[in-house]
């Protein structure tokens, strides 16, 4: 698969109009690469991890977190000139999809919801809301239900018609227009189409951080907690460790770096839980809306001293490292349903940058 098809199904899974103003969710390091058999799937584009990949034959390694946030001269030893070194040397691309993947509505940074059964859910931090666009032309010609309905199922589009007088009216979200107006070219031979481009306020796309919701009944703090830690458990079990020898066999390299289980716990813990909130990775900044959006528990990792001071619900850090690395497994899996045949996909298992010591 060229390389530029390989990034346009990344970025149609992972678009990065969804990203933060401060993230850099793209192309990290453009490889010489013109075609990519392999892609290789990691949280964290730490080198030893990245020599993994490369030593598979990864002509393209998709990671979460980016090797920069801005850019920086290669003349300071540390990993990102390692990095560099290793995918310079080997010609291989670079990719990152960090907040473009954490903000995706029903994305694989919302695998613990669904995990727990949560229902009725919604953004606990909206960010950006993407509203649609209403389109009038006078079509060229009239065309056929069999040409409309492709367009009509087509991600994005809320609505196609075509008056008696031969007007056309769509209705689609911003991102989803262009790949439409292109479509519609094709269906009238490329003759000149003169749009009327009206930007609604609904519908709008909504994008944003982590997600609040209900469990289906209300249940005590302690059967909540033995819920979570199934959940949590169950994402960490050893991985497939052999390469799989049949091509386009998504598998796994390693195991999960985690040798136990645990988390912290601050804030008043409630008598009973049902209405839960959670984010992957950091979530300290979210503590504030979480508990303002009536939940009874609030689940992240990365809490510092003050914020756990100040919460006032329950707060549980169970670590950046699980959460985001299962995430990251499930995407292999949807790229791998995405790119088919055409290039093979496997995730490299990672490895959590804590050790806990139990202490007498």
């Amino acid at each position: 698969m060229k390389a530029e098809t390989t990034l346009s199904r990344i970025r149609a899974l992972a678009p990065e109009h969804y990203a933060a103003e401060w993230d850099n969710s793209r192309v990290q390091i453009r490889g010489a690469r013109d075609e990519i058999q392999k892609l290789a799937v990691a949280l964290d584009p730490a080198p030893a991890l990245m020599q993994d990949c490369l030593a598979w034959g990864a002509d393209l390694v998709l990671t979460h977190h980016p090797l920069y946030f801005k850019p920086q001269a290669p003349t300071t030893p540390g990993q990102h000139l390692d990095v560099l070194r290793q995918f310079l040397c080997a010609g291989a691309w670079l990719y990152a999809a960090h907040t473009t993947l954490d903000c995706r509505p029903e994305g694989p940074a919302f695998w613990l919801g669904r995990e727990l059964g949560l229902k009725d859910c919604a953004i606990l931090e909206p960010c950006q809301r993407f509203p649609a666009r209403e389109v009038f032309f006078q079509a060229p010609s009239r065309f056929t239900e069999r040409e409309a309905r492709p367009l009509l199922e087509a991600p994005g589009v809320h609505a196609l018609s075509q008056s008696a007088a031969g007007e056309v009216r769509v209705v689609a979200d911003e991102h989803a227009w262009p790949d439409v107006y292109e479509e519609l070219k094709g269906i009238f031979a490329n003759k000149p189409i003169e749009c009327y481009v009206r930007r609604l306020e609904t519908p709008a796309a909504t994008v944003g951080f982590g997600q609040v919701g209900e469990l289906p009944k209300a249940v005590s703090f302690e059967a909540f907690a033995k819920q979570l830690e199934r959940a949590l458990f169950s994402v960490q079990q050893p991985c497939a460790l052999a390469a799989s020898s049949q091509p386009n066999s998504l598998g796994s390299l390693g195991s999960s770096g985690l040798k136990g289980l645990s988390w912290s716990e601050c804030g008043p813990t409630p008598e009973l839980v049902r209405r839960v909130a959670y984010t992957t990775g950091s979530g300290a900044s979210l503590i504030p809306a979480a508990f303002a959006a009536g939940a009874d528990v609030f689940i992240c990792g990365d809490v510092k001293h003050h914020a756990a001071m100040e919460t006032p619900g329950l707060v549980l850090d169970v670590g950046h490292f699980i959460l985001e690395e299962e995430m990251m497994r499930l995407f292999a899996k949807e790229l791998q349903a995405s790119l088919g045949r055409e290039a093979e996909v496997r995730f490299f298992a990672g490895k959590s940058p804590f050790r806990y010591r139990a202490l007498a």
